[in-house]
């Protein structure tokens, strides 16, 4: 084992620090619930990633330079693999989820191909210097042509790893904000935290990843500024908490609509997540609905609310329960304000509440995050909320006071 200076205890403990926190991300992702796994599984993925990356800085520190080598290809494609996953799990919130996700690991596994190539050429021209125990080399053509293949590859590997970057941020991007101006829409402004939670991943994300640019472009200009590289690597473990931090305090808000291929919502095939009311206030207001289609409305919600676990679904919105009912999302919305009095997020939190208090007088053994998990909710906190906002008592102060 190579001795241990003050940069490698540096990169060790910052490294264990990533880790822990990935791990710990890990367990929240998990506690989500199955319901919620459709699009975790995305940052599930992109949070192994990330704790892989943390683990190669300690196999760095600890492992002879051989072994370096011979892992460098399974380790050093791992960042290809952070933007994709995160592009689908924000497809997955946006509810878009793509059919085929393995074209996206076409890029990884030609960088892996080209990684094995590389540490294949290395061990050919410098095996004796590895051997010896030395871990930097010079591969420069101008001195040796023989090199020129070993240097393009290395040039490749750089390049497609910030052409990923930048197309796969501007996809995200995009994608993210036409879809947060649609919730708005939809939604008719009542679910600022969702937009809020999403605005705030994407930030952290970004960050995340211009912190990675950064390191790896000082790495690049200036071999002797590890220092520097600690204190950024340590600012991606800051951000890291961050997200950890907003999963564990937010409830998880995710959109997903669970359309088959080829559902419509309408003859003409328009798809029902993407079904909004777009009509102005005023003419909403004169909208009318026949009172049959009311009543239409009203015994399928209630058949709905009987004989299905729908208004459990963490995921559920507006778009999903109206395709549930059998009407459009505007309608439906139209149907609980106009005729039911409620918004689709006080009726929904309502029902849950309802058969939470249930819950808590009849199952007194089971934990409150137990019972809000099972009715619906995704944090403690956001149960809390709703419930003393519904009956004016905290869960625990129900509870006792109910015999």
């Amino acid at each position: 084992m190579t001795s241990i200076d003050p940069l490698d205890i540096g990169w060790l403990l910052v490294s264990s620090a990533g880790l822990a926190q990935a791990v710990s991300l890990l367990f929240l992702l998990a506690g989500e619930g199955r319901r919620a796994f459709r699009a975790n599984r995305w940052l599930c993925a992109f949070t192994c990633a990330v704790s892989l990356s943390f683990l190669q800085n300690v196999i760095d520190v600890l492992a002879p330079a051989e072994w370096r080598l011979y892992l460098f290809p399974l380790l050093g494609v791992v960042p290809y693999f952070y933007l994709p996953f995160v592009y689908l799990y924000f497809r997955e919130l946006c509810g878009l989820p793509t059919r085929r996700p393995f074209w996206h690991y076409v890029l990884p596994l030609l960088i892996f191909t080209v990684l094995v190539v590389m540490i294949v050429m290395i061990f050919e021209w410098f095996g004796g210097k590895i051997a010896a125990g030395q871990t930097s080399f010079d591969v420069d053509p101008s001195s040796d042509p023989q090199l020129m293949p070993l240097a393009a590859l290395m040039i490749f590997f750089a390049v497609a790893l910030y052409v990923q970057l930048v197309v796969y941020l501007v996809w995200i991007w995009r994608m993210s904000l036409h879809y947060m101006r649609k919730l708005g829409e939809q939604m008719d402004g009542e679910q600022p935290g969702l937009r809020r939670w999403l605005g705030e991943f994407l930030i952290g994300i970004t960050l995340i990843f211009m912190i990675y640019t950064v390191s790896v472009v000082i790495d690049m200009v200036d071999q002797e500024s590890e220092w520097i590289s600690i204190v950024i690597e340590a600012g991606f473990v800051v951000v890291f908490f961050r997200l950890g931090h907003l999963l564990a305090v937010n409830p998880t808000l995710f959109v997903a609509v669970e359309n088959g291929p080829g559902r419509s919502d309408d003859a003409g095939g328009n798809n029902i997540a993407t079904t909004l009311d777009n009509a102005p206030e005023r003419d909403k207001s004169r909208m009318v609905m026949p009172e049959d289609e009311l009543e239409r409305i009203r015994v399928n919600l209630d058949k709905l609310t009987r004989e299905t676990d729908l208004m459990f679904d963490p995921l559920l919105t507006m778009p999903k329960m109206a395709s549930a009912v059998g009407v459009k999302p505007n309608q439906l919305s139209f149907a609980l304000n106009r005729h039911i009095g409620k918004s689709f997020f006080d009726y929904v939190n309502e029902f849950r509440i309802d058969e939470a208090k249930r819950r808590l007088v009849q199952e007194p053994d089971r934990t409150i995050l137990d019972i809000a998990i099972e009715v619906g909710f995704n944090s403690k906190s956001t149960f809390n909320l709703a419930f003393k906002k519904i009956t004016g008592l905290t869960p625990s102060a129900y509870r006792q006071k109910k015999p």
